[in-house]
């Protein structure tokens, strides 16, 4: 018994230790991730010696919100907020110490729209009698290179690697449609859109493009390509001759864009590091590291802008910076909070609301529009939509909350109009020998049930549904947009860009972020030589909630696993469109 008992304790004793070790290993983990995070966020600006040049790789991950994953920050691949890199390259502008912009790039997962911000910065950079660069091992990987030229030609002189491409290869749209497979499994699509040329659901519902689907995407994609088109011509001194000898002959080689004048010269980047180091250049600064020394005005006395980003696919409760797929979500109960805390700061002069979203949700939408409507109410500031790459659906129904529109001249916004339905699973589930018992207290009880279809009563209930919807969206454009013209000539699902849009009177001007701070300053009555102070929502994470979700959220990986199973996750985006009812059509831009 003795014996027994002593080898119970020491296997008590033992475990104690190996608990105590891992809690403190844990404890020591924690610790460790604290300091390197407190290095990181306390880190200094960084020296800037004479004659330096900025150097920035656009194959960064530069988004509108920043998925604010601490392990990409420790790891040194944070992902970089596109207003405050914009921010830098417009202070570069006026650094004494900055003699020259250098650029990577490659590919870029920038939109057109947000090139456009980007390329305006650039100008304002060589305004001040400063050169720009950039260097390319190929724009786009054999083809699907139009936005990365498009901004690389922006800059001064553009250098390419030997024996590598331009894909200048023209706008074009892939549409999927699945109707036969989904009759090959079983499956009934029944939906209904609000109006024809809301056509998200065709992907499902046709085996093929429908006409009033394709008169719309060719519109869209040629308004595109002349909108790139006419940069590049200006920029490169070309003509549209010129230009089209290139697009149908690309992909070119560096060799054949040499010749055709689309770029400067061929060497490889040590060789163009060397050439800059010669004309002056003594120092290279990476634009990471230069952004350290932005840091906004502080002060309570000083007028305060807030600046609200809504990036990602409009939903109900609470906002993700990237879900499963990647994708980042609008919760309206988070922008909610959020609106009444911009309500209540001191000394609040105007609010710019930035939107990059394809819609979605339709009640998250309308909740949204009715706090910013509250805000104004509330506060008497004026409120600025800033439009990105998307603001389309339910992410023009938002825009409607605003006193001023703005949207780039490639911004694809609009899309008025509604789409709902249910897929009918009663098919597959007798090729599976299922069978589903049913009962219920009333005849509708069962309205969105997928076991089978809807009875005629049940679809007019629907489709009367759908009716309200798309007349509170019209409602609220005429009523807030000043329209007198016919609302079905530019809603019933149309998609515009924003240059079409400023012509059709749903958007006020074309510009950027600057252009919506301009307007800010301008609406909220505050002087152009006046210091500000701008607020940004949603407010950043804490360091400790950043380190919770590394040690407790697994599901911040998935995105990078299914990159690296060989999964397109775009793919997976545009198909999660389906569950919204004021959603962009699921169509991919290859640009």
């Amino acid at each position: 018994m003795k014996k027994e008992w002593s080898k119970n304790f020491l296997r008590k004793i033992s475990n104690f230790w190996r608990k105590l070790c891992i809690t403190v290993g844990g404890l020591v983990l924690i610790a460790g991730i604290l300091l390197l995070g407190l290095g990181w966020y306390n880190s200094g600006r960084v020296y800037v010696p004479q004659n330096s040049a900025l150097v920035i790789d656009f194959s960064a991950n530069i988004q509108e919100l920043p998925q604010e994953n601490l392990l990409d920050e420790l790891e040194g691949k944070p992902q970089i907020k596109l207003q405050r890199f914009i921010q830098a390259i417009e202070m570069a502008a006026h650094d004494p110490h900055i003699m020259a912009l250098v650029a990577r790039l490659d590919t870029s997962g920038l939109e057109m729209a947000q090139i456009q911000d980007v390329a305006r910065a650039i100008r304002h950079f060589k305004a001040g009698n400063k050169k720009t660069f950039v260097f390319s091992q190929g724009f786009g990987p054999l083809g699907q290179g139009n936005r990365e030229y498009y901004l690389a030609s922006f800059f001064d002189k553009i250098y390419m690697q030997p024996h590598t491409t331009i894909g200048l290869t023209g706008v074009g749209v892939e549409i999927p449609f699945m109707r036969s497979v989904l009759q090959k499994i079983g499956v009934t699509p029944e939906f209904y859109t609000r109006y024809e040329y809301k056509t998200a659901m065709q992907t499902w519902t046709d085996g093929h493009i429908s006409p009033e689907a394709k008169s719309e995407m060719t519109r869209l994609t040629n308004a595109l390509w002349n909108e790139l088109k006419a940069d590049i011509m200006h920029n490169r001194h070309l003509s549209e001759a010129q230009i089209k000898v290139a697009v149908n002959q690309a992909p070119l080689s560096a060799e054949q864009g040499l010749a055709q004048k689309l770029i400067d010269d061929i060497m490889y980047l040590p060789q163009l590091e060397q050439q800059l180091k010669d004309d002056g250049v003594q120092e290279f600064v990476q634009i990471e590291d230069y952004m350290q020394g932005l840091h906004p005005n502080e002060g309570a006395h000083l007028p305060t802008i807030a600046v609200l980003t809504l990036n990602g696919i409009i939903d109900r409760g609470e906002s993700s910076d990237g879900n499963i797929d990647g994708e980042s979500s609008i919760g309206s109960k988070s922008v909610a909070q959020d609106i009444t805390q911009i309500a209540d700061l001191p000394n609040l002069k105007a609010v710019i609301v930035r939107i990059d979203s394809p819609g979605g949700d339709y009640n998250a939408a309308d909740e949204i529009y009715f706090a910013l409507q509250n805000l104004k109410k509330k506060s008497k500031v004026p409120v600025i939509i800033s439009q990105s790459g998307y603001a389309a659906s339910g992410g023009y129904f938002i825009s409607l909350a605003g006193d001023y529109i703005i949207a780039e001249p490639t911004t694809i916004t609009g899309s008025i109009g509604v789409l709902g339905g249910k897929f009918v699973l009663g098919d597959l589930w007798r090729k599976l020998g299922i069978n589903w018992a049913n009962i219920q207290t009333a005849p509708n009880a069962d309205i969105m049930s997928m076991n089978q279809s809807w009875s005629p009563e049940e679809r007019k209930i629907f489709n009367a549904s759908l009716d309200e919807v798309y007349k509170d969206f019209t409602k609220k454009v005429l009523e807030n947009r000043s329209l007198t013209e016919d609302i079905d000539k530019i809603a019933r699902g149309r998609v515009w860009t924003g240059a079409e849009a400023v012509k059709l009177g749903l958007v006020d001007a074309l510009g950027g972020f600057d252009e919506a701070l301009e307007a800010a300053k301008q609406q909220g009555k505050i002087a152009d030589n006046q210091k500000i102070k701008i607020v940004n929502y949603p407010q950043p994470k804490s360091l400790s909630e950043k380190i919770s979700d590394l040690l407790f959220n697994d599901i911040v990986a998935m995105p990078r696993l299914f990159e690296q199973s060989g999964v397109d996750i775009r793919y997976l985006k545009l198909f999660k469109r389906m569950q919204y009812d004021t959603i962009l059509s699921p169509f991919e831009l290859k640009m």
